[in-house]
């Protein structure tokens, strides 16, 4: 399965449906503990942390900071990996804009390497919100990969799956 650019804003998935091949789950870590997440990593079987934070690190939760949480979640045998330049959330003038992000070419790299990544791992963007309706990787990432046929699933607050649906509001923003 390859990521095919078809323009600066339109992307297209060659080869099938990637439903077939690709779930990517979605976390928040907000305040939880470290064995908390991997807890809610190891119940769907995550073999990777894709981190998606603009600023890999955290105020009240020091252990999500990116050197301590990437030696903490390989002890527990699940890979880490930073992707937050290419898909965080902020674009280049610091702003949320997820129409103009989502058209970055940065962004679609790091759409285009989670894809990779998901072909060989079970994978779970990271971002620090709990509530995936208040968060990047609902609004931006999880659209995109709707998008691409890739089906997303959140870990909500309590710990349960919500599968990702469309969000309006993205759709007509662009015009589908």
């Amino acid at each position: 399965m390859v990521v095919f650019f078809v323009s600066s804003d339109k992307m297209m998935l060659l080869g099938g449906n990637a439903t077939e091949f690709y779930r990517v789950y979605t976390v928040g870590h907000s305040d939880l503990s470290l064995a908390e997440l991997v807890e809610r990593l190891r119940a769907r079987g995550v073999t990777m942390v894709v981190d998606a934070r603009s600023y890999p690190y955290s105020t009240n939760a020091d252990w999500f900071n990116r050197d301590r949480i990437e030696n903490g979640l390989r002890k527990f045998g699940i890979e880490y990996v930073y992707l937050g330049s290419r898909l965080g959330g902020l674009t280049e003038d610091g702003k949320f804009d997820y129409i103009k992000r989502e058209k970055d070419p940065r962004y679609q790299e790091g759409i285009k390497r989670l894809l990779e990544l998901a072909q060989q791992f079970s994978v779970a963007v990271l971002t620090s919100e709990a509530d995936f309706l208040k968060s990047h990787r609902h609004h931006l990432i999880a659209q995109t990969l709707l998008k691409l046929r890739v089906e997303v699933v959140h870990i909500d607050e309590a710990g349960d799956d919500t599968y990702a649906q469309a969000d309006l509001f993205h759709a007509l923003a662009e015009g589908d």
